[in-house]
């Protein structure tokens, strides 16, 4: 079994394993799996009971998961054995879209592209003249994604920014850019700096939202399992956003879990604005 973003699915798993091998009550064994069916179920559900998504998205999403990765690798044509799980799935791109159209955006940065699935999920639900600014680090990806976006028409709307995402960040505010909905799906030890950049040196737009993925991380963000140096990371982010008095966020628990980030005085109307 794939591992779960719950950790309650993934140590009622580990029960089971352990009643199977100690020959516990067969009653309690078959318990314990409907437990784990019914907690399965709700994700199945959810993205059954959403729009699916186009014929393009679905193609980046079906060649991600059979792309060769570890040979391109092997070979030093990527700077990472990149892992098909990485990538944001058609439940998540269809949220975004809704985000897009609720808020009317038109200007969407995206950091952390990997193969695409997120960016044309955005461009699709955008304007003519919209855009959607996506940054990737791996020079390898932009030639990958290049050839998927070119399968749809909404893939000259994205425009691909290669290089480490603070770099990129820094440029884009020298170019005065600013963006109506920032999507964060990259390496999880810059969240905090991305988010901090983003909000404090001009890029978000009035009006605009922020949505940090993975603000779960497997469930390590709230347990006690300290192993992982990507749910400490997410957690210091997660911690310093509740120190903040200028911003509202939401942290929405699908999937592995996305916070929502605006203004404060752009929800509630009565807030003074940071200074």
């Amino acid at each position: 079994m794939a591992k779960n973003p719950d950790p309650a699915i993934r140590e009622l798993v580990k029960i089971l394993e352990m009643c199977e091998e100690k020959g516990a009550d067969q009653e309690i064994t078959n318990k314990i799996k409907d437990t784990i069916e019914v907690a399965l179920a709700r994700d199945t559900y959810c993205a059954s009971m959403s729009i699916d998504p186009s014929e393009a998205v679905a193609n980046i999403q079906k060649q991600t998961q059979t792309y060769p990765f570890a040979e391109a690798y092997k070979e030093g044509k990527t700077k990472w054995n990149f892992d098909p799980r990485m990538m944001s799935g058609s439940f998540e791109g269809v949220f975004l879209q809704s985000i897009i159209s609720m808020t009317n955006a038109k200007r969407v940065l995206e950091i952390g592209m990997f193969t695409g699935s997120a960016a044309l999920s955005c461009a699709e639900a955008l304007p003519e003249d919209g855009t959607v600014v996506t940054c990737e680090f791996d020079p390898y990806l932009e030639s990958l994604a290049r050839s998927y976006f070119s399968m749809s028409p909404h893939g000259d709307k994205i425009k691909i920014r290669i290089g480490p995402a603070q770099d990129t960040l820094y440029k884009l505010k020298e170019e005065k850019a600013q963006f109506d909905l920032v999507f964060v799906d990259a390496n999880k030890d810059g969240y905090l700096q991305y988010f901090k950049t983003v909000m404090d040196e001009g890029l978000l737009a009035d009006r605009g939202t922020i949505i940090l993925d993975n603000a779960l991380m497997y469930g390590t963000t709230y347990s006690k399992d300290n192993s992982n140096p990507n749910g400490l990371a997410i957690k210091e982010c997660n911690d310093y956003l509740k120190t903040r008095n200028d911003i509202h966020q939401v942290l929405i628990p699908i999937r592995d879990g996305a916070m929502v980030i605006r203004r404060k005085s752009e929800v509630y109307h009565d807030s003074p604005k940071q200074q």
